[in-house]
This record gives structure tokens, C-alpha cells and sequence, in this order.
């Protein structure tokens, strides 16, 4: 019996100093060193999700239903430096193909470096988000069920260059210069270019922007205009126009957009054609309305409205025969509710109806065969950017 005592409580001995050597080998040799540790304070993990279940309606009538992750993207940002930072978005609800002219993952939003310069200049280098203007592209891409036909047919984001200015605490100044796609010209991929066309020695997009605020922030402006080196004497002219106006409960946001393209990269319009591989129709023009009601009626409950409307417009050998080189309007609505539960965490679930109407011109139902179409979708589900770190 005093046997087994003894060799009872020399194996607790034993455990003990195994766990106190243990504990200590985790003081002084830590998974993160302490040297490192500092760091993490500048360390931001974001997972931005959106998922749900989503019905849809085709001509009045439902179709399918079924659970969609619709987006899923994760968002890390640091400081490594006082005046370095770092920031990566990645996309895991797309296909991933390699840019031919970047190199780079197409699921990859943003990947830059942005240093400050002085305590009004900064600089970004790396994949960056075009710096548009306008409110639906300046929104979180979890927080819109459904894009205008502009942003829903454009790169956003494009390796490059940028200077930032801050002129005062209320206006802003931005500059970009990027690459005009991810893509060669003649690798852009089911829209075939034109036949004797000669690709850009430079191509380069030039974007400025400005950001302004009046009346204690109420009102708030993002402004931009752009140009896009597409091809050799061809190239493309953009302009946002956001504005913004927030008070107390309400949130109003209406955007206007113009696009004139000497080359359909959107492809609406050249899509139109029947051909197997459509060719990129030149001149055309695209004119977007966008506008964002959001109200808190209670502490936790919320209601949004979207309207959206959107024309295209076909020159010389596209609509040559028209007097109208109109061709096609489409239309959106999407009202939503929000519902809050909890007060330190941005959750929200949601309900929501978005429905889209396509009209053509009759230059277009008789000379290119399209068809008046409506969409319709349910979705209900959840909205969150979860912050782990």
C-alpha cells in the first residue's frame, strides 16, 4: 500500500513539473512573439457575407428556389508601418481566371500598399478599386442585391497607381492611374473585336475624383470623370455624378452615370446580335439613374428602397436606319427590410424583392430579333461584415 502511495504521488510530481515546464515554455516562447504582438492592434480581419434564400420569376411565374451564398468575401487590412498600410479583399463566390495584361487573380478585389506621404498626401499602389464616384459603387458590395447596368458590366478594379490629396477635412481629392483592363485587348473573351483594330502601345485608364461635404456632413458629394485608352484612336469617357443626403433617420443617395464607349467592352449591346461570338458594336452610349432611400423606423428595424433605370444607345451601323439611336431602357426596383437583433454586432436579416424589366426600341425587336423580358427575385436571408480580429 505505502508502495502504490509512493508512486501515486511521484507521478503527480512528475505531471506537475511537466505542466509548469510546460507553462513556462509557453511564456517565454509564445505563438506570436512579443515583438509582433503590438501589431495586431493595426490588424483587421473582415468576413463580408451575404447569404440567403433566393426565389425567382420569370414572366409572372416562379421558377426555382434555392439557398445561394451570394457573397462571401474576406477583407484584411493592417498597418506595418507609421505610415505603411496594407489592405487585401478577396472574392470566394467567383471563378478565378489570371489576368493576361496583370497577372493577376481575377477573385482578387483589391491588393495594395497605400503610404502617407504627408498628413494630406497618400499614395496607393497595387490592384485598386477604380475610384468611380458615386454611391451604389461606393456601398459595401454585401449591402446591393442588384447592380445598374453600368457597374454591373464594368471592371472595377484594376492594377494602377494613386494619389490622394485632402485639401481640407471636407473635400478630397483623388487621382488614378490604371490599366484599362485585366485583360489584352483581343482576350477579353466572348465578344470578339473588330477586325483591322489595333490594340493600345498604353493601355491606360486616367480617373479623377473629387469627394466634398456641406452642411456638418448632411450633404456629401463624389464626383468623377475617367478615360479609358481601349484602343488604337479608340477610348472611353466616363462620369459619375454621386450625391448624398443623410439626416437623422434618412439616408437619400442618387447617382447619375454616363458612359460613351468607342468599344461595347460592357457587351449589352453587341450581345444583341445573334451571332456565336458577337464583335464589339462601336460608339455606344450608356446613361444610368440610380437612386437609395434608407430609413430607421425603430432602433433595430430598417427599411430600403432602390430604383434604378438604364438607356443604351447604338450609333451609326448599329441603329443606322432609325432616327432614334435609343435601343433599349431597363428598369429596377428592390424594396427591403432590415431587422437589427443585436446592438454591438453589425447582423442583420433581411427580406427583400428585386425585379428588372427590359424594353427595346423596334429597331431592335425587328432588326435584331430581342424581346421584352421581365426578372423577379425573393431573397431572404442575412447581411453581415463579421470583424474576427
Amino acid at each position: 500500500m505505502k508502495r502504490l502511495v509512493s508512486l501515486v504521488l511521484v507521478g503527480m510530481s512528475t505531471f506537475a513539473f511537466g505542466q509548469q515546464m510546460s507553462v513556462n515554455d509557453s511564456l517565454y516562447n509564445p505563438l506570436i512573439p512579443v515583438n509582433k504582438q503590438n501589431l495586431l492592434k493595426d490588424f483587421d480581419l473582415v468576413f463580408l457575407m451575404r447569404y440567403g434564400l433566393d426565389s425567382y420569376v420569370e414572366k409572372a411565374k416562379p421558377t426555382t428556389s434555392h439557398f445561394d451564398g451570394n457573397e462571401l468575401r474576406i477583407d484584411i487590412s493592417a498597418k506595418v508601418h507609421d505610415r505603411v498600410g496594407f489592405r487585401f479583399r478577396n472574392r470566394m463566390t467567383a471563378a478565378p481566371t489570371t489576368g493576361t495584361l496583370d497577372h493577376v487573380n481575377s477573385t482578387i478585389d483589391i491588393a495594395f500598399i497605400d503610404v502617407k506621404a504627408t498628413d494630406k498626401v497618400n499614395f496607393t499602389i497595387g490592384k485598386l478599386s477604380s475610384d468611380w464616384g458615386g454611391y451604389e459603387y461606393d456601398l459595401n458590395p454585401i449591402e446591393v442585391l442588384a447592380y445598374n447596368d453600368i457597374l454591373d458590366h464594368a471592371e472595377n478594379y484594376m492594377v494602377g497607381f494613386g494619389v490622394g490629396y485632402k485639401v481640407t477635412t471636407k473635400h478630397r481629392f483623388n487621382v488614378q492611374i490604371l490599366n484599362t483592363s485585366a485583360n489584352k485587348l483581343k482576350q477579353e473573351g466572348t465578344i470578339a473585336i473588330p477586325q483591322g483594330l489595333e490594340e493600345s502601345k498604353t493601355p491606360l485608364a486616367f480617373v479623377g475624383n473629387w469627394r466634398g461635404s456641406f452642411w456638418n456632413d448632411q450633404f456629401q458629394t463624389s464626383y468623377s470623370y475617367s478615360y479609358f485608352s481601349q484602343a488604337k484612336n479608340k477610348g472611353m469617357y466616363y462620369i459619375a455624378l454621386g450625391n448624398k443626403y443623410q439626416h437623422k433617420n434618412l439616408t437619400w443617395m442618387y447617382d447619375f452615370q454616363y458612359s460613351h464607349d468607342a468599344l461595347d467592352k460592357r457587351g449589352i449591346i453587341s450581345s444583341m446580335f445573334q451571332e456565336e461570338k458577337p464583335v464589339m458594336a462601336e460608339d455606344v452610349s450608356y446613361m444610368d439613374h440610380w437612386t437609395r432611400v434608407d430609413y430607421q423606423v425603430y432602433t433595430k428595424l430598417y427599411l430600403s428602397l432602390t430604383l434604378m433605370t438604364s438607356n443604351a444607345y447604338a450609333q451609326h451601323h448599329v441603329a443606322g436606319e432609325t432616327e432614334n439611336n435609343h435601343i433599349r431602357t431597363s428598369y429596377g426596383v428592390s424594396p427591403m427590410v432590415q431587422y437589427r437583433p443585436f446592438k454591438n454586432l453589425n447582423l442583420r436579416f433581411y427580406a427583400a424583392y428585386i425585379s428588372r424589366w427590359y424594353q427595346y426600341s423596334s429597331y431592335a425587336r425587328e432588326a435584331l430579333g430581342q424581346v421584352n423580358s421581365s426578372t423577379g427575385r425573393i431573397s431572404i436571408g442575412f447581411i453581415s461584415p463579421l470583424q474576427v480580429l
